[in-house]
């Protein structure tokens, strides 16, 4: 009885590796006869196309608004030349998160290079000598200590008001109060700030 199990299990376990060969074979046959679309010298992957959105959208060239057009052209190839439609989903999906990621990067350090340029002169090292004369070793921005002096720079409303502010002071940004601060100290110089000027 022992013996025809055996046997039977055998048996079955012999078909079983032939069917799974004759589906990999024919699996394996049905992807080789994959012709390339017309004009494709070959089929991109996904995974290829990935490693060229990442070298086309790379952050180290936030400087440049938009990808050259032989770039644009190269990716319109490579997605037309798509393995299959699955493929050319994920190749979407990868340009979409790359171009996303590059666009918000380049708006980062735009606003950085213009709180840059606004604020020279005086410059970064003198405001912050400044602003940490004037509100303590740490510089708060939120400083309002019921004296009539607000902010980071110790403003006066009407000081404030002058160089284009609006509201109280110390309830700006740190960076809008940097920003008024070099326009106060270009109409004036140090002379704005007897003690820490």
């Amino acid at each position: 009885m022992h013996v025809v199990r055996l046997a039977a299990g055998l048996v079955l376990a012999v078909a079983g590796v032939l069917l799974l060969t004759g589906v990999t074979g024919t699996t394996t046959a049905k992807v080789g006869k994959v012709k390339p679309p017309r004009g494709c010298k070959a089929l991109t992957t996904a995974a290829e196309f990935q490693k060229f959105s990442a070298k086309v959208w790379r952050l180290e060239r936030w400087e440049r608004k938009r990808p050259k057009g032989v770039a644009l052209k190269a990716m319109r190839e490579r997605r037309r030349c798509a393995a299959s439609r699955s493929h050319r989903r994920a190749m979407r999906r990868a340009w979409r998160k790359d171009k996303g990621t590059y666009y918000q990067h380049r708006g980062r350090k735009i606003a950085e290079r213009r709180y840059l340029n606004a604020i020279d002169p005086p410059g970064a090292a003198v405001l912050r000598a400044i602003r940490m004369c004037e509100s303590g070793s740490s510089g708060l921005y939120r400083a309002n200590t019921g004296n009539g002096f607000y902010g980071a720079y110790q403003f006066t409303l009407s000081t404030w008001q002058s160089v284009g502010g609006s509201g109280y002071p110390h309830e700006a940004s740190p960076r809008e109060q940097d920003e008024r601060a070099a326009r106060l100290y270009v109409t004036g110089g140090p002379g704005h700030w007897p003690v820490c000027g």
